[in-house]
């Protein structure tokens, strides 16, 4: 009797269970069904744009063999006048998108990083890969500000909105 009433104590003194917590994921409302208008090219925005600028831009997911960072809303592209390897007869490459063809000159000159952030400035810690069909070789227009350059090359990209084109599928 006593450990029936110790037991029902402590079942009505315990909290209710937590509800498991949302895991974060890209706003849908970042990506939009009709494209941004007036795109450069994404080689462009690496050679003119400066911190701060808000920019326009197409390109290709790709730059590396895995071109999306791990856990993290961001992602790496390509300019669209570089040749990814499918596009290349007679190409076998099994990474199409890593542009292993083109020298690292050129890759320097051709890519940069977009990355999706909270209302904080914050990276999002989630996935982009898959999410409204960011995948390898889609086609995507970005409308963002650039919040990262240096004289290494580097150019980071916080995307405010994102349309894509779904990469062709293999044959």
């Amino acid at each position: 009797m006593l450990t029936s009433l110790i037991l029902s104590a402590f079942l009505t003194l315990t909290a209710p269970p937590a509800t498991p917590p949302v895991a974060p994921s890209i706003p849908d409302a970042v990506f939009v069904a009709e494209m941004p208008k007036d795109a450069k090219s994404a080689a462009w925005v690496k050679k003119n744009a400066k911190q701060g600028d808000t920019v326009v831009f197409e390109a290709k997911i790709g730059g590396r063999g895995e071109p999306f960072i791990k856990n993290r809303a961001s992602f790496m592209v390509a300019d669209r006048s570089l040749k990814s390897c499918n596009e290349i007869e007679g190409d076998t490459c099994a990474k199409p998108w890593d542009y292993c063809c083109e020298t690292p000159e050129s890759k320097k000159l051709n890519m940069l990083m977009v990355q999706v952030v909270d209302s904080n400035g914050k990276l999002l810690k989630c996935e982009a890969k898959g999410v409204h069909g960011l995948e390898p070789l889609a086609l995507v227009v970005i409308e963002g500000v650039v919040t990262a350059t240096d004289d290494k090359g580097n150019c980071m990209i916080d995307a405010k909105k994102i349309w894509v084109k779904p990469a062709p599928k293999a044959a």
